[in-house]
Protein backbone atom coordinates (compact mmCIF):
# COMPACT_ATOMS: atom_id res chain seq x y z
CA UNK A 1 0.00 0.00 0.00
CA UNK A 2 3.10 2.31 1.12
CA UNK A 3 6.22 2.70 1.24
CA UNK A 4 8.29 5.56 2.02
CA UNK A 5 11.71 7.05 3.20
CA UNK A 6 12.85 8.57 6.69
CA UNK A 7 15.02 11.54 6.21
CA UNK A 8 16.07 14.27 8.40
CA UNK A 9 17.36 17.89 8.02
CA UNK A 10 19.89 17.90 10.53
CA UNK A 11 21.87 15.60 8.20
CA UNK A 12 22.43 18.68 5.92
CA UNK A 13 24.90 17.74 2.89
CA UNK A 14 23.60 13.58 3.82
CA UNK A 15 20.51 14.03 3.69
CA UNK A 16 19.10 13.37 -0.16
CA UNK A 17 17.07 15.46 -2.43
CA UNK A 18 16.42 13.05 -5.72
CA UNK A 19 15.13 9.93 -5.68
CA UNK A 20 14.02 7.78 -7.76
CA UNK A 21 12.53 3.94 -7.46
CA UNK A 22 13.05 1.32 -9.69
CA UNK A 23 11.37 -2.08 -9.94
CA UNK A 24 12.03 -5.72 -11.72
CA UNK A 25 11.58 -9.41 -11.72
CA UNK A 26 15.41 -9.98 -10.80
CA UNK A 27 18.18 -8.46 -9.67
CA UNK A 28 19.51 -8.37 -13.33
CA UNK A 29 16.65 -6.96 -14.88
CA UNK A 30 15.73 -3.32 -12.60
CA UNK A 31 14.58 -1.58 -15.35
CA UNK A 32 11.17 -0.29 -14.75
CA UNK A 33 11.21 3.27 -13.65
CA UNK A 34 7.80 3.18 -10.87
CA UNK A 35 8.43 7.00 -9.69
CA UNK A 36 10.55 9.60 -8.85
CA UNK A 37 10.62 12.49 -6.06
CA UNK A 38 12.10 15.56 -4.97
CA UNK A 39 13.12 15.87 -1.04
CA UNK A 40 12.69 19.32 0.72
CA UNK A 41 15.08 20.54 3.12
CA UNK A 42 12.30 20.11 5.82
CA UNK A 43 10.97 16.98 5.23
CA UNK A 44 11.13 14.47 7.38
CA UNK A 45 9.14 11.15 5.69
CA UNK A 46 8.96 10.95 1.90
CA UNK A 47 6.54 8.57 0.44
CA UNK A 48 8.57 6.76 -2.49
CA UNK A 49 5.46 4.42 -3.57
CA UNK A 50 1.28 4.01 -2.72
CA UNK A 51 -0.98 1.63 -4.25
CA UNK A 52 0.93 -0.50 -6.02
CA UNK A 53 -1.31 -2.49 -8.11
CA UNK A 54 1.41 -4.67 -9.12
CA UNK A 55 3.94 -6.82 -7.20
CA UNK A 56 7.86 -6.01 -7.87
CA UNK A 57 9.90 -9.02 -6.42
CA UNK A 58 12.92 -6.62 -6.60
CA UNK A 59 12.50 -3.13 -5.63
CA UNK A 60 15.81 -0.15 -5.71
CA UNK A 61 16.00 3.20 -4.15
CA UNK A 62 18.33 5.36 -5.91
CA UNK A 63 19.77 8.14 -4.54
CA UNK A 64 20.53 10.65 -7.33
CA UNK A 65 21.01 13.91 -5.74
CA UNK A 66 21.81 15.32 -2.17
CA UNK A 67 20.95 18.32 -0.74
CA UNK A 68 24.09 20.97 -0.72
CA UNK A 69 25.69 18.98 -3.30
CA UNK A 70 26.13 16.66 -1.00
CA UNK A 71 28.59 13.24 -2.18
CA UNK A 72 27.48 10.76 0.43
CA UNK A 73 24.25 10.09 2.11
CA UNK A 74 21.84 9.25 5.47
CA UNK A 75 18.80 7.71 4.67
CA UNK A 76 17.25 7.16 8.65
CA UNK A 77 15.11 4.21 7.71
CA UNK A 78 12.74 2.70 5.33
CA UNK A 79 8.78 2.02 5.94
CA UNK A 80 6.55 -0.28 4.16
CA UNK A 81 2.63 -0.68 4.36
CA UNK A 82 1.57 -4.14 3.09
CA UNK A 83 -2.26 -4.84 2.45
CA UNK A 84 -4.76 -4.69 4.02
CA UNK A 85 -5.93 -7.62 6.15
CA UNK A 86 -8.64 -9.65 3.77
CA UNK A 87 -10.79 -13.22 4.63
CA UNK A 88 -10.49 -12.88 0.77
CA UNK A 89 -8.43 -16.61 0.50
CA UNK A 90 -10.49 -18.07 2.55
CA UNK A 91 -14.07 -17.10 0.52
CA UNK A 92 -12.84 -17.73 -2.06
CA UNK A 93 -12.09 -21.56 -1.20
CA UNK A 94 -15.80 -21.78 0.14
CA UNK A 95 -17.28 -20.23 -2.89
CA UNK A 96 -15.64 -22.25 -5.04
CA UNK A 97 -16.15 -25.19 -3.19
CA UNK A 98 -20.09 -24.07 -3.41
CA UNK A 99 -19.99 -23.74 -6.85
CA UNK A 100 -18.06 -26.86 -7.34
CA UNK A 101 -20.90 -29.00 -5.57
CA UNK A 102 -23.38 -26.81 -6.97
CA UNK A 103 -22.23 -27.08 -11.14
CA UNK A 104 -21.29 -31.38 -10.35
CA UNK A 105 -24.56 -31.80 -9.41
CA UNK A 106 -26.44 -30.03 -12.36
CA UNK A 107 -24.17 -31.46 -14.56
CA UNK A 108 -24.67 -35.32 -13.54
CA UNK A 109 -28.31 -34.37 -13.82
CA UNK A 110 -28.24 -33.24 -17.33
CA UNK A 111 -26.21 -36.17 -18.22
CA UNK A 112 -28.00 -38.49 -17.12
CA UNK A 113 -31.59 -36.88 -18.43
CA UNK A 114 -28.99 -37.26 -22.17
CA UNK A 115 -28.55 -40.93 -21.71
CA UNK A 116 -32.18 -41.15 -21.40
CA UNK A 117 -32.75 -39.03 -24.47
CA UNK A 118 -30.13 -38.00 -26.94
CA UNK A 119 -32.18 -34.94 -28.15
CA UNK A 120 -32.19 -33.74 -24.90
CA UNK A 121 -28.37 -32.16 -25.60
CA UNK A 122 -30.11 -29.89 -28.10
CA UNK A 123 -31.25 -27.88 -24.75
CA UNK A 124 -27.61 -28.01 -23.59
CA UNK A 125 -26.84 -24.32 -24.95
CA UNK A 126 -29.75 -22.82 -23.42
CA UNK A 127 -29.16 -24.61 -19.91
CA UNK A 128 -25.24 -23.91 -19.76
CA UNK A 129 -25.57 -20.05 -21.07
CA UNK A 130 -28.15 -19.49 -17.99
CA UNK A 131 -26.00 -20.77 -15.76
CA UNK A 132 -22.59 -19.47 -16.87
CA UNK A 133 -24.75 -15.70 -16.94
CA UNK A 134 -26.23 -16.69 -13.21
CA UNK A 135 -22.14 -17.28 -12.45
CA UNK A 136 -21.44 -14.39 -14.12
CA UNK A 137 -23.97 -11.99 -12.83
CA UNK A 138 -22.33 -12.84 -9.41
CA UNK A 139 -19.25 -12.31 -9.89
CA UNK A 140 -19.75 -8.70 -11.83
CA UNK A 141 -21.88 -7.73 -8.66
CA UNK A 142 -19.69 -9.01 -5.81
CA UNK A 143 -16.76 -10.18 -6.35
CA UNK A 144 -13.97 -7.70 -6.41
CA UNK A 145 -11.49 -7.97 -9.09
CA UNK A 146 -10.79 -10.26 -12.20
CA UNK A 147 -8.50 -12.49 -10.22
CA UNK A 148 -11.87 -13.38 -8.32
CA UNK A 149 -14.11 -13.98 -11.69
CA UNK A 150 -11.22 -16.39 -12.92
CA UNK A 151 -11.07 -18.42 -10.02
CA UNK A 152 -14.92 -18.78 -10.29
CA UNK A 153 -14.67 -19.13 -14.10
CA UNK A 154 -12.31 -21.92 -13.79
CA UNK A 155 -14.65 -23.77 -11.09
CA UNK A 156 -17.84 -23.29 -13.26
CA UNK A 157 -16.13 -24.76 -16.30
CA UNK A 158 -14.31 -27.75 -14.82
CA UNK A 159 -17.43 -28.41 -12.46
CA UNK A 160 -19.95 -28.24 -15.22
CA UNK A 161 -18.90 -28.57 -18.87
CA UNK A 162 -15.80 -31.02 -18.58
CA UNK A 163 -18.35 -33.65 -16.85
CA UNK A 164 -20.83 -32.94 -19.90
CA UNK A 165 -18.23 -33.26 -22.50
CA UNK A 166 -17.13 -36.37 -21.15
CA UNK A 167 -20.65 -37.97 -21.05
CA UNK A 168 -21.73 -36.37 -24.45
CA UNK A 169 -18.34 -37.99 -26.12
CA UNK A 170 -18.79 -41.91 -24.64
CA UNK A 171 -20.23 -43.58 -26.69
CA UNK A 172 -23.22 -45.60 -26.18
CA UNK A 173 -23.78 -49.69 -26.55
CA UNK A 174 -23.92 -48.92 -29.86
CA UNK A 175 -20.89 -47.72 -30.34
CA UNK A 176 -22.25 -43.85 -30.82
CA UNK A 177 -21.94 -41.03 -28.59
CA UNK A 178 -24.91 -38.23 -28.17
CA UNK A 179 -22.00 -35.92 -29.90
CA UNK A 180 -21.56 -37.50 -32.73
CA UNK A 181 -25.37 -38.77 -33.10
CA UNK A 182 -26.11 -34.83 -33.13
CA UNK A 183 -23.19 -33.61 -35.30
CA UNK A 184 -24.20 -36.65 -38.33
CA UNK A 185 -27.93 -35.30 -37.77
CA UNK A 186 -26.13 -31.88 -38.33
CA UNK A 187 -24.69 -33.06 -41.27
CA UNK A 188 -28.14 -34.81 -43.02
CA UNK A 189 -29.45 -31.65 -42.39
CA UNK A 190 -27.10 -29.55 -43.92
CA UNK A 191 -29.31 -28.57 -47.26
CA UNK A 192 -28.70 -26.05 -50.10
CA UNK A 193 -29.70 -22.27 -49.52
CA UNK A 194 -32.96 -23.13 -52.10
CA UNK A 195 -33.96 -26.50 -50.31
CA UNK A 196 -33.17 -24.65 -46.93
CA UNK A 197 -36.45 -25.08 -44.21
CA UNK A 198 -37.00 -22.73 -41.58
CA UNK A 199 -36.87 -25.80 -39.01
CA UNK A 200 -33.40 -26.83 -40.82
CA UNK A 201 -32.59 -23.68 -40.64
CA UNK A 202 -33.37 -23.24 -36.64
CA UNK A 203 -31.95 -27.03 -35.78
CA UNK A 204 -28.34 -25.90 -37.63
CA UNK A 205 -28.44 -22.73 -35.45
CA UNK A 206 -28.66 -24.50 -32.20
CA UNK A 207 -26.60 -27.34 -32.86
CA UNK A 208 -23.96 -24.85 -33.82
CA UNK A 209 -24.50 -22.43 -30.83
CA UNK A 210 -23.80 -25.25 -28.86
CA UNK A 211 -20.56 -26.50 -30.27
CA UNK A 212 -19.46 -23.42 -29.98
CA UNK A 213 -19.77 -21.99 -26.49
CA UNK A 214 -18.19 -26.15 -25.79
CA UNK A 215 -15.15 -24.98 -27.38
CA UNK A 216 -15.49 -21.78 -25.78
CA UNK A 217 -15.85 -19.82 -29.34
CA UNK A 218 -18.28 -16.73 -29.60
CA UNK A 219 -20.95 -17.37 -31.91
CA UNK A 220 -20.40 -15.26 -34.84
CA UNK A 221 -22.87 -13.84 -37.70
CA UNK A 222 -26.27 -13.11 -37.39
CA UNK A 223 -28.75 -16.12 -36.88
CA UNK A 224 -31.27 -16.58 -38.50
CA UNK A 225 -35.13 -15.24 -37.63
CA UNK A 226 -36.35 -18.32 -36.72
CA UNK A 227 -33.40 -19.04 -34.45
CA UNK A 228 -34.09 -16.22 -32.48
CA UNK A 229 -37.99 -17.30 -32.04
CA UNK A 230 -37.30 -20.25 -31.48
CA UNK A 231 -35.62 -17.94 -28.05
CA UNK A 232 -32.07 -19.22 -28.06
CA UNK A 233 -30.51 -16.84 -25.63
CA UNK A 234 -27.21 -15.02 -26.69
CA UNK A 235 -24.06 -15.96 -25.49
CA UNK A 236 -22.76 -13.13 -22.89
CA UNK A 237 -19.59 -14.45 -20.58
CA UNK A 238 -18.40 -10.68 -19.38
CA UNK A 239 -15.34 -10.87 -17.79
CA UNK A 240 -15.17 -14.75 -19.01
CA UNK A 241 -15.54 -14.17 -22.53
CA UNK A 242 -12.04 -15.10 -24.18
CA UNK A 243 -10.61 -17.44 -22.18
CA UNK A 244 -7.90 -17.48 -19.05
CA UNK A 245 -6.52 -13.63 -19.73
CA UNK A 246 -10.33 -12.36 -18.98
CA UNK A 247 -11.34 -14.59 -16.92
CA UNK A 248 -12.41 -17.44 -18.54
CA UNK A 249 -11.15 -21.45 -18.09
CA UNK A 250 -7.92 -22.21 -18.10
CA UNK A 251 -5.87 -23.61 -20.84
CA UNK A 252 -5.76 -26.89 -18.96
CA UNK A 253 -8.86 -27.83 -17.97
CA UNK A 254 -9.84 -26.47 -21.51
CA UNK A 255 -7.43 -29.25 -23.43
CA UNK A 256 -9.18 -32.42 -22.54
CA UNK A 257 -12.98 -31.00 -23.32
CA UNK A 258 -11.27 -29.96 -26.74
CA UNK A 259 -9.48 -33.37 -27.18
CA UNK A 260 -12.58 -35.41 -26.68
CA UNK A 261 -14.94 -32.92 -28.69
CA UNK A 262 -12.34 -32.76 -31.46
CA UNK A 263 -11.95 -36.41 -31.38
CA UNK A 264 -15.26 -37.30 -31.87
CA UNK A 265 -15.55 -35.14 -34.98
CA UNK A 266 -13.02 -36.92 -36.48
CA UNK A 267 -14.94 -40.14 -35.93
CA UNK A 268 -18.19 -38.33 -37.71
CA UNK A 269 -15.96 -37.37 -41.04
CA UNK A 270 -14.96 -40.77 -40.93
CA UNK A 271 -17.76 -42.48 -40.85
CA UNK A 272 -19.07 -40.00 -44.01
CA UNK A 273 -16.28 -40.50 -45.85
CA UNK A 274 -16.65 -44.40 -45.33
CA UNK A 275 -20.27 -44.01 -46.54
CA UNK A 276 -19.15 -42.26 -49.62
CA UNK A 277 -16.68 -44.16 -50.78
CA UNK A 278 -19.41 -47.11 -50.21
CA UNK A 279 -21.91 -45.89 -52.19
CA UNK A 280 -19.44 -43.89 -54.79
CA UNK A 281 -16.31 -46.02 -54.62
CA UNK A 282 -16.91 -47.13 -58.32
CA UNK A 283 -18.23 -44.04 -59.74
CA UNK A 284 -16.75 -42.59 -62.98
CA UNK A 285 -16.97 -38.88 -61.00
CA UNK A 286 -15.35 -40.56 -58.21
CA UNK A 287 -12.68 -37.44 -57.29
CA UNK A 288 -14.67 -34.71 -58.42
CA UNK A 289 -17.24 -36.20 -55.62
CA UNK A 290 -14.77 -36.58 -53.58
CA UNK A 291 -13.34 -33.37 -53.58
CA UNK A 292 -17.01 -31.78 -53.13
CA UNK A 293 -17.64 -34.19 -50.04
CA UNK A 294 -14.13 -32.38 -48.62
CA UNK A 295 -15.68 -29.20 -49.13
CA UNK A 296 -18.26 -29.33 -47.43
CA UNK A 297 -17.03 -30.59 -44.56
CA UNK A 298 -14.33 -28.69 -44.24
CA UNK A 299 -16.99 -25.92 -44.18
CA UNK A 300 -18.96 -27.88 -41.66
CA UNK A 301 -15.90 -28.06 -39.83
CA UNK A 302 -15.63 -23.93 -39.72
CA UNK A 303 -19.41 -23.59 -39.07
CA UNK A 304 -19.51 -25.43 -36.24
CA UNK A 305 -15.79 -25.06 -34.46
CA UNK A 306 -14.62 -21.86 -36.09
CA UNK A 307 -10.80 -21.95 -36.74
CA UNK A 308 -9.57 -24.02 -34.60
CA UNK A 309 -6.27 -26.22 -35.83
CA UNK A 310 -7.51 -29.17 -33.41
CA UNK A 311 -10.93 -29.58 -35.94
CA UNK A 312 -8.74 -29.18 -39.16
CA UNK A 313 -6.47 -31.47 -38.12
CA UNK A 314 -9.42 -33.94 -36.51
CA UNK A 315 -10.90 -33.53 -40.36
CA UNK A 316 -7.60 -34.46 -42.12
CA UNK A 317 -8.03 -37.45 -39.76
CA UNK A 318 -11.19 -38.58 -40.42
CA UNK A 319 -10.63 -38.87 -44.33
CA UNK A 320 -7.15 -40.42 -43.79
CA UNK A 321 -8.66 -43.14 -41.50
CA UNK A 322 -11.70 -43.67 -44.05
CA UNK A 323 -8.97 -44.15 -46.78
CA UNK A 324 -7.18 -46.37 -44.45
CA UNK A 325 -10.26 -48.97 -44.18
CA UNK A 326 -10.58 -49.80 -47.72
CA UNK A 327 -9.83 -53.19 -48.81
CA UNK A 328 -6.62 -53.79 -51.29
CA UNK A 329 -8.67 -54.09 -54.57
CA UNK A 330 -11.15 -50.69 -53.41
CA UNK A 331 -7.97 -48.49 -52.74
CA UNK A 332 -6.58 -49.95 -56.47
CA UNK A 333 -9.53 -48.77 -57.69
CA UNK A 334 -9.40 -45.23 -56.42
CA UNK A 335 -5.89 -44.30 -56.22
CA UNK A 336 -6.40 -44.94 -60.17
CA UNK A 337 -8.87 -43.17 -60.06
CA UNK A 338 -7.01 -40.34 -58.36
CA UNK A 339 -4.19 -40.70 -60.49
CA UNK A 340 -6.26 -40.51 -64.12
CA UNK A 341 -7.75 -37.20 -62.32
CA UNK A 342 -4.19 -35.71 -61.49
CA UNK A 343 -2.83 -36.68 -65.15
CA UNK A 344 -5.63 -34.91 -66.99
CA UNK A 345 -5.07 -31.55 -64.33
CA UNK A 346 -2.03 -31.78 -66.29
CA UNK A 347 -2.59 -32.38 -69.33
CA UNK A 348 -4.92 -29.27 -69.10
CA UNK A 349 -2.30 -27.18 -67.61
CA UNK A 350 -0.01 -27.75 -70.06
CA UNK A 351 -2.58 -27.36 -72.41
CA UNK A 352 -3.19 -24.08 -71.14
CA UNK A 353 0.53 -23.07 -70.81
CA UNK A 354 0.98 -23.76 -74.48
CA UNK A 355 -1.93 -21.84 -75.59
CA UNK A 356 -0.39 -18.86 -73.77
CA UNK A 357 3.00 -19.29 -75.39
Amino acid sequence: REMSMLVASEDSSYMPARVVVLGGDSPATIRTELNAVTVLPSDSKVILLENMTRFWPVIQIRVKRCQQGGIDTRVRGIEVLGPKPTFWPIFREQLCRRTFLSCTARAHAWCQEICRDRGRLLQLFGRLNRALRHEQGFADRFLPDDEAARALGRTCWEALVNPLVQSITSPDPHGVSPLAWLLSEYLESVEPPHHATSRGAVFGSRVRRLTQLLVHVDPEGPEPEEARAAGDPGLSLGRWKGGEEQGGAGQGCKSSSLWSISQCWRGVVQQQVQRFLEAAGQAPDLVERYCGLYQRLRGATEELFGQQAAFVLALGQGFAGALLQLSFLTTLHVSEQFARYLDGQIQELHGAAGSAG
